[in-house]
């Protein structure tokens, strides 16, 4: 699956890294998983919340960076 990173535009492979290869960051946001819950601010799958300035902003320790359950909404 292909998704174009958030801050960049660059589109990466989001199987093979969680980073972008251009600009190094994050792709796997919670804001843009079909799981995620926006007016509740809570994943719907780990049934965890989850602000909105991470689920837009993920780091290394953020729940989407290697959430098994994710799933793309649709390219960003």
């Amino acid at each position: 699956m292909e998704i174009k990173c958030s801050q960049c535009g660059t589109e990466n492979w989001l199987e093979n890294q969680s980073r972008c290869i251009a600009c190094g960051t994050f792709l796997r946001r919670c804001a843009d998983c079909v799981n995620y819950d926006t007016s509740n601010e809570q994943c719907r799958t780990l049934s965890e919340e989850i602000g909105s300035y991470e689920a837009r902003n993920p780091s290394l320790l953020s729940v989407s960076t290697n959430c098994m359950g994710y799933r793309c909404a649709a390219k960003v």
